[in-house]
């Protein structure tokens, strides 16, 4: 990426795995491209100048504290996740078939105007993050993670369109290679920095194997054991804080099991806040609920999101068993052993 300082950026996950392997996940795998702070304006422009993509939002199903889908925060080292796709596909999506170079000019026009604004959307995604807040994770921009391109450069940028690369920029002063430091198999730290290729364990995986980090393979390990899987009908019917209950009992066993594992921190600020859930409250009061209430969501939504966490370790152990990889020492997790994640904003309460 011309300029950029060796290891500024690189390409990790399964897209290395697979390469490493020679295997073909293209239809199964998005792109993760990892990059330091300061590094982060010149990629944007590689990828709109060199690879025709355009900015389609912030990936918050890695900071966002209420998704269903989120990967846990753990006092990471990542400032934020920007979602990047194909100009091209985006376009035909939006015009259709019917292209022409005019159409298609005038789109690009509109999608430049619109990423002049897209300091602006993403510090107001941050700013009325304020359950984050109570726990201290909001990404901080001092103007370091402004979503701008390089000087005079262009940001295309569709909030309706549709991704399929992730730039994960990491927090001011920390090196792209410190973001691998947070993976679960030792596998996905394989990565390309654009002049080498870095492999973790090179014995293991050219063969195919990996290990499980240890205290993220300890909690799996003991969340197997305890967690208990409502009935279908039973889920559906669970208010936030019944989700919130079910959880936190696994969790208090897990913790009693796996002591020391060092991802429990958010869990025990949550526990210090002050309870304001109020099971009588409606929507309409302004506070006491999950729907209304920031000091509520904060203090008991961490169980939920450990919850969402470990069923995201749960997958992608199981997506990559299911690819071929032998996970040594894996936890025992039977075939029909079943777990879904907890969306708090889909229940009142």
């Amino acid at each position: 990426m011309g300029e950029l300082p060796e290891g500024s950026a690189l390409i990790a996950g399964s897209t290395i795995v697979a390469a490493c392997l020679g295997k073909d996940w293209s239809n199964r795998a998005d792109v993760d491209v990892y990059c330091s702070a300061k590094a982060a304006p010149q990629v944007r422009s590689w990828l709109v100048e060199q690879a025709n993509c355009m900015f389609v939002g912030l990936n918050d199903t890695y900071m966002d504290f209420v998704c269903d889908r989120l990967l846990y925060v753990v006092d990471t080292q990542i400032h934020h996740v920007e979602s990047w796709g194909s100009f091209a596909k985006n376009f035909q999506k939006k015009c259709g078939r019917s292209r022409s170079e005019g159409r298609e000019s005038e789109y690009r026009q509109q999608r430049n105007h619109w990423g002049i604004g897209a300091v602006k959307y993403a510090n107001n995604s941050w700013m009325y993050s304020s359950n984050l807040g109570l726990l201290g994770v909001v990404p901080i921009n001092d103007g370091s993670h402004d979503i701008k391109p390089k000087p005079g450069g262009k940001l295309p940028f569709d909030f309706e369109g549709k991704g399929g690369i992730d730039l994960i920029v990491a927090k001011t002063g920390i090196p792209t290679s410190s973001l691998l430091d947070g993976f679960d198999l030792e596998i996905c730290k394989a990565s390309f920095d654009g002049k080498k290729f870095h492999i973790p364990d090179p014995h293991l995986t050219f063969a195919g194997k990996t290990r499980m980090e240890a205290n993220r393979r300890a909690v799996v390990s003991s969340y197997v054991k305890h967690h208990r899987e409502p009935e279908p009908e039973d889920r559906y019917s669970m208010s936030a804080m019944d989700s919130s209950m079910l959880a936190s009992g696994t969790i208090r066993a897990v913790r009693r099991e796996v002591p020391n594992a060092p991802f429990y921190r958010l869990l025990d600020v949550a526990a210090a806040l002050p309870d304001r859930y109020n099971p009588n409250a409606s929507i309409w009061d302004g506070r006491g609920t999950f729907m209304n209430d920031s000091v509520v969501q904060a203090k008991w939504a961490p169980p939920i999101q450990f919850h969402n966490w470990c069923c995201a370790l749960i997958r992608r152990l199981r997506k990559y068993q299911k690819r071929g990889i032998d996970i040594v020492d894996a936890p025992t997790i039977a075939d029909d052993f079943s777990i879904n994640r907890y969306n708090i904003m889909s229940h009142g309460g």
